[in-house]
């Protein structure tokens, strides 16, 4: 490898690391305006497991076991996520993984819809066939009445194309989950924030 190549590899990898996928994250949906209580109106928040719609069905009982197993960890782990994320930025004086019985309570939880780990050697050899997906509708809650305050829709997926080795191996779904989860963390302390003049 050339020493201009050698110092120029880490910022070409840079530079594609934000472009890694397709598809998208949202931002929150406008607040309802005839809703009692407003995002910024919380300082506690607590997020749940999410459910899954997504359920691929496999002849082979092994593979199937495999990506229930898959997918049920995933429920938790990106609630997990989530959870680190919005307990990062310090916008909110509390942040639990279980729910709360008192107070009033901002809830974000969801469903993920479409959930493919995919398969980075058939993907890097057919440029189509492995690719990963993550789909996801989140759902940010007044917990107490239930009621719906905004959500935030999550669409992403692997590029269809060979792609750069190093590259390609991010694309997965705990990156697209990472990812999402920094988002929600951010548009949730943006709203808090906002409210309280920082």
């Amino acid at each position: 490898m050339s020493k201009t190549l050698r110092y120029c590899l880490p910022f070409l990898l840079a530079a594609l690391v934000p472009m890694a996928g397709c598809g998208s994250v949202s931002g929150l949906t406008k607040e309802s305006g005839d809703a009692k209580m407003r995002i910024a109106d919380f300082s506690r928040v607590e997020v749940l497991d999410f459910n899954a719609s997504d359920r691929q069905h496999f002849d082979d009982a092994k593979k199937q076991a495999d990506y229930d197993a898959s997918l049920a960890t995933a429920q938790r782990v990106f609630a997990d996520k989530i959870a680190e994320a919005i307990k990062a930025s310090g916008a909110f004086a509390d942040v639990s993984r279980q729910a709360s019985d008192s107070g009033p309570v901002l809830r974000v939880t969801g469903n993920i819809s479409r959930y493919d780990e995919g398969n980075l050697v058939a993907r890097g050899l057919t440029g189509f066939a492995g690719q990963t997906h993550f789909d996801s509708v989140v759902t940010v809650s007044d917990a107490r009445s239930g009621r719906a305050l905004a959500t935030l829709r999550i669409d992403r997926n692997s590029w269809p194309l060979p792609v750069a080795t190093a590259v390609a191996t991010i694309q997965t779904t705990g990156f697209f989950m990472n990812e999402a989860a920094q988002k929600i963390a951010n548009e949730l302390a943006a709203k808090k924030n906002k409210a309280s003049g920082k």
